[in-house]
């Protein structure tokens, strides 16, 4: 007999687990965050967020600062420019008539060719400068009054545009039959805007012909926005009795008022926006180049703004007097 042959057999066959059903670790990228890591995220998001808010704050607030001073620039070059117009127009007589055989000047007894007020409040509607109680701050006035001059034939009824009134519409020349050859003037002020905003304002006046050829004041026109205030000093020429010396409005006579040959003018503008801080002095000084004026009182050289936290500027200039003021010997 063959000898037995022994097969070891296992007791038991090895459970053999399918792919779906064998447990394994979830891999990393599926898994959720914990709470630590949702906080330091968030954390981490909203500091980005409050640098990328405070970055477009100052953006913004830096282009308001920007458009702003060009705002105050324009107003403030409109302003003097105006300013400077009616100075130059003042007393202008013009030497080539149309309307007479010769040149014509005012007689002693006329109107000024060129006067002021300080502390001017609203004035008159008048063809003189009547003044309020108060100006605007404590703002002057300035009043010149000068000739225009007509087109030759076949258009000499029409101005030419060699003097402007306010609303820069050409002066025409007066008749010869008419005392006075002045039919141009400008009315400088600063008045308070009716609307919400209450604004500070340049406006300018003119006058008119009536119906019966007879001189009138018209509604005055907002030129410039924005002023606060107006201050005017004047140079006067000097004569065999009185030296050269430069005042305000107060201390000149009425009979003096044809000496003068400089007119300086210092004007503080402000703009429509509001800055993070107060971008102005408590007291601006006005004319830093004069020490001294005699008869000047603390308004016409220094401005206290009412807010200091608007943008402002102060704008300065002097313009001389081309025209004479009377009629001189040489002149005339």
């Amino acid at each position: 007999m063959p000898p037995a042959r022994w097969q070891l057999r296992p007791a038991h066959k090895p459970t053999r687990w399918k792919a779906a059903e064998m447990p394994r670790s979830l891999q990393r990228h599926t898994r959720g965050a914990s709470l630590v890591e949702l906080m330091v995220g968030m954390i981490i998001a909203l500091m980005v967020l409050a640098i990328g808010l405070q970055l477009l704050l100052i953006a913004r607030a830096r282009y308001q600062r920007l458009a702003d001073e060009a705002l105050i620039e324009d107003r403030g070059m409109r302003a003097l420019e105006l300013i400077g117009k009616a100075v130059r127009q003042a007393g202008w007589i013009t030497d080539t008539p149309t309307a007479s055989a010769v040149r014509r000047w005012a007689d002693a007894t006329a109107p000024l060719s060129l006067v002021g007020a300080d502390d001017c409040g609203q004035p008159k509607k008048t063809v003189e400068l009547e003044c309020g109680p108060h100006g605007v701050q404590h703002s002057d006035a300035l009043l010149v009054r000068f000739s225009g001059r007509n087109h030759l034939p076949p258009n000499a009824h029409e101005a030419d545009g060699a003097t402007l009134d306010c609303d820069n519409y050409g002066v025409r020349e007066r008749a010869g039959t008419e005392a006075d050859p002045r039919l141009g003037s400008m009315l400088l002020f600063i008045s308070v805007s009716t609307d919400a905003e209450q604004a500070p304002r340049l406006m300018c006046r003119s006058v008119s012909l009536n119906s019966g050829d007879v001189l009138v004041a018209v509604n005055a026109s907002e030129i410039v926005r924005g002023v606060e205030t107006l201050q005017l000093l004047y140079t006067l020429a000097p004569t065999t009795t009185s030296p050269a010396e430069t005042v305000s409005a107060r201390t000149i006579a009425a009979t003096d008022w044809y000496r003068v040959e400089q007119v300086h003018v210092a004007i503080v503008v402000r703009g429509d926006w509001y800055s993070l801080r107060p971008s102005t002095p408590d007291n601006i000084a006005l004319f830093p180049g004069l020490e001294s004026v005699p008869g000047a009182r603390l308004e016409d050289l220094s401005f206290q703004p009412e807010d200091p936290r608007r943008n402002r500027a102060l704008f300065t200039a002097t313009f001389a007097v081309r025209n004479p003021l009377r009629c001189e010997v040489d002149a005339c």
